[in-house]
């Protein structure tokens, strides 16, 4: 760790100097890595103020403090940055995570590419297995309804290269649904209540 101390009206001691080093010792640990450290240390009157920037291979880490004792100023900012570390490494932990689940997800083979004889039957639900992942429903976009012909729902949705459009009849006011099918038409879905 490389740290370098400047002083603002104020006179860099060797005390001064070792309790910093001491402080920001941790993290070194917590980031993993070389450190580049600059602490700014300013005296005006009766406040103190310490400002401490940190820079490692993955994060730029900055505090500031002001307090009547520099002591003070500069554990509580050593303090700050230890959290904003703790923080930083949760987050890359979580991203790690991340990716792992969806390299396991891609080199699974899906169900939907393999053949539609090749398919397992559908186990009723009071069998399925206790490990089996719970789904979740994803909330989309909220929109008003326009009333609308279906001829123009269907070029509405042909503009959008959307592939489906919930929209309400012009004529008869219900919500109908006007979807792309696969051979490139579109069908309505008009739902009786």
């Amino acid at each position: 760790m490389h740290i370098d101390i400047t002083g603002r009206q104020v006179a860099i001691t060797p005390a001064l100097r070792k309790f910093a080093e001491e402080k920001l010792a941790k993290l070194e640990r917590l980031l993993d890595g070389p450190l580049e450290v600059h602490v700014v240390l300013a005296v005006e009157k009766h406040r103190h103020l310490a400002e401490i920037q940190v820079k490692s291979r993955t994060a730029l880490l900055s505090g500031m403090r002001e307090t009547g004792d520099l002591y003070a100023s500069i554990g509580d900012v050593a303090a700050k940055l230890e959290r904003q570390a703790l923080k930083h490494k949760e987050k890359m932990r979580s991203h790690k995570k991340r990716a792992a689940r969806k390299g396991e997800a891609a080199e699974a083979p899906s169900r939907a590419a393999a053949p539609a004889r090749a398919r397992p039957k559908a186990a009723p639900a009071a069998a399925a297995p206790a490990s089996a992942p719970k789904r979740r429903v994803f909330r989309s976009e909220r929109y008003r309804l326009k009333p609308l012909t279906t001829e123009d729902a269907a070029l509405e949705l042909e503009a959008a290269g959307d592939e489906i459009l919930v929209y309400r009849d012009a004529s008869t006011y219900r919500v109908n649904v006007v979807y792309r099918r696969k051979d490139g038409h579109f069908g309505v879905i008009d739902p009786e209540f």
